[in-house]
């Protein structure tokens, strides 16, 4: 077998067969049959071996190494146990027959046995220099696995106070990650639990007022139900009533008929009795004519009386004649002065019944305008509660809708109260479920609040002061600072406005601003909101000119906004002393918010907020 490269022959050990060369390794040569024949000097110092051993072949083998165990014409054979470095690399001897054993060097046994320390979690012993990086990364991962196993066993109870797990002051990279997450996970659950406290504190008052809107909507469907029926039962008396005054109508149209028949008939009969009057008038003429003849006859019948008298006895018949002439003169005077009276009796009648009939057919034609009269009026009534029981009808139709409203209202009600109460049942799981976890008790025990809220609260007094000096040098009126009124700005996106006291807080504002912006390279902005998240002048940084390109502006253009979401809405609007938030900002970022109130001559004006990160 030739020998391995940098094997030689100088300074072999003496007195052994198949000398080997005293090289910086260990060496030994075992016969066909195993027994050790041969080993030079690093060997018998590494294995303290003697010589007359090694010469009548009783010497044993390192590590209980059996000749069995060497398999193929060359390997490594690991000795049981702990120990790296108890292994020997062989390699068969074709030239002599048996076996080349080569052990481990001296370093590389130390270098096995510090690796295999590290390997067990031993970092903190002596090691060589060229294991002292891994050493060193081990121990960083040792320390990193201890922090891991501390986060599982918070986690595991629901705990997210890291603080109990880092080292004070520890800024390692990892940490300040670790710290930054459990940061923002505390107190958005310390969010959860207020909010949630909230709402367990509202969900009586609320299912109290669903309860009392419930009622309300039975008494008011009962009340609606009410006005129906009384509705229907007055358009059913207005159609009554209207079919009543119909046939009042159509007397009074039948009535007015038999008037204008009886005007007819009163001025045919005055027409008649004026007619008789005029035939009486003219019989008074014959009688006046009969009385005027019986007048001369009579004066006749005295003349020829005399005249008989003065005739004699040749006169007496004729006498006798003229008496008789005066006696039926006498008569027909007194018949004529009979029929005259009867005659003026029946005229005077006749006048009187002209003039009664010519009354009769005023007084008809009164009535007769009076039932027409009373007709129209009717008619119009009628017109009228024609027209009201249509406006009945419609307000019936109406107050049925609104009844059919009023059902739905009535069951909605039933379904908010139920909801509620769900509500009432969903709040107090919350509750309970985001109190499984424990938080920090004072969130100010993390430096960077601390710092930050020193910065906004004696930032905020500088403001209020500023601004108040403004009032006072009459730079702007009260009203005007306090104003609510936005304009839009056109065009622009996401959008913007302008107020009047824009040009006062962009030449105040930002001396104000900036250094706080300034004092932490973790702050992110530092800027005023009025309470109704209105922010005049943001930081330099974020009012950048804008550029018409929506996503860079939305980053590059941030002042004369109205910020809406749940955080922008609070800071201006809230008077706590100090109020931390955490938040995803619109750009994608999660950072942590952190206002004070702004009082400006006393009176609540807005709030400063400081926007920064834990990383």
């Amino acid at each position: 077998m030739a020998e391995p490269e940098g094997w030689v022959d100088d300074g072999a050990v003496a007195g052994t067969p198949a000398a080997l060369p005293d090289a910086p390794v260990g060496l030994l040569r075992l016969d066909a049959r195993g027994v050790l024949v041969a080993a030079n000097r690093a060997a018998i110092d590494l294995l303290g071996l003697r010589a007359d051993a090694i010469a009548d072949g009783s010497a044993g083998l390192p590590w209980g190494l059996a000749v069995d165990a060497l398999q193929g014409a060359d390997g490594i054979w690991l000795a049981p146990g702990d120990d790296p470095a108890a292994r020997v690399r062989y390699q068969a001897d074709r030239e002599h027959g048996g076996w080349i054993l080569a052990l481990p060097h001296a370093e590389t046994a130390t270098l096995l046995r510090e690796a295999a320390a590290l390997a067990r979690g031993d970092a903190g012993l002596a090691v060589s220099p060229p294991l002292q990086p891994i050493a060193r990364r081990l121990a960083d991962t040792q320390g990193a696995s201890r922090l891991l196993d501390g986060i599982g066993d918070l986690l595991t109870r629901c705990d997210l106070d890291l603080a109990s797990v880092c080292e004070a002051g520890d800024d390692t990279p990892h940490v300040r990650r670790l710290s930054a997450g459990f940061g923002n996970l505390a107190e958005a659950i310390r969010q959860a639990v207020a909010l949630s406290v909230g709402i367990a504190d509202e969900v009586p008052h609320l299912v109290g007022e669903n309860d009392e809107l419930l009622r309300q909507s039975q008494a008011q469907l009962e009340a609606l139900e009410s006005v129906r029926a009384a509705s229907r039962r007055l358009l059913d008396d207005l159609q009554a009533v209207s079919g009543d005054l119909q046939a009042v109508r159509d007397v009074a149209g039948s009535a007015d008929a038999k008037a204008r028949e009886g005007i007819d008939a009163a001025r045919a009969l005055a027409d008649s009795m004026a007619a008789v009057q005029q035939r009486s008038a003219r019989a008074a003429e014959v009688i006046e004519v009969i009385d005027t003849v019986a007048f001369q006859t009579n004066i006749l019948s005295i003349n020829a009386s005399i005249e008989a008298a003065h005739a004699g006895e040749a006169g007496r018949g004729f006498a006798v004649v003229a008496t008789e002439i005066r006696r039926l003169a006498d008569q027909a005077a007194a018949a004529a002065r009979d029929v005259r009276t009867i005659i003026g009796e029946t005229v005077a009648a006749l006048g009187e019944g002209a003039a009664s009939a010519r009354h009769t057919g005023q007084v008809l034609d009164g009535i007769g305008d009076l039932l027409g009269g009373a007709g129209r009026a009717m008619a119009t009534v009628a017109g009228r509660i024609d027209a009201q029981g249509g406006e009945i009808a419609a307000i019936d139709r109406a107050v049925e809708q609104v009844v059919g409203l009023g059902r739905s209202n009535l069951e909605h009600a039933a379904h908010v109260a139920e909801r509620s109460e769900a509500l009432g049942r969903d709040a107090a799981t919350l509750h309970d479920g985001v109190g499984l976890f424990r938080l920090p008790p004072d969130p100010m025990r993390t430096p960077r609040h601390a710092c930050v809220r020193d910065l906004a609260q004696s930032t905020a007094a500088r403001i209020g002061d500023a601004l108040t000096a403004a009032l006072a040098r009459r730079e702007i009126d009260v009203d005007g600072l306090f104003a609510r009124d936005y304009e839009p700005v056109p065009g622009v996106a996401p959008a913007k406005y302008t107020t009047g006291f824009d040009a006062l807080c962009d030449r105040l504002l930002p001396p104000l601003q900036e250094p706080v912006l300034d004092a932490q390279p973790w702050i992110v902005f530092a800027i005023c909101a009025n309470p109704d998240g209105y922010v005049p002048t943001h930081n330099l940084r974020f009012s950048l000119p804008l550029t018409g390109d929506p996503a860079r502006d939305l980053v590059g253009n941030r002042t004369k906004r109205i910020f809406e979401d749940r955080v922008g809405r609070s800071v201006g609007a809230h008077t706590d002393p100090w109020r931390l938030q955490v938040y995803r900002r619109d750009t994608g970022q999660i950072m942590f918010d952190l206002s004070v109130p702004v009082f400006v001559a006393g009176r609540h004006w807005g709030g400063f907020r400081v926007g920064y990160t834990l990383e």
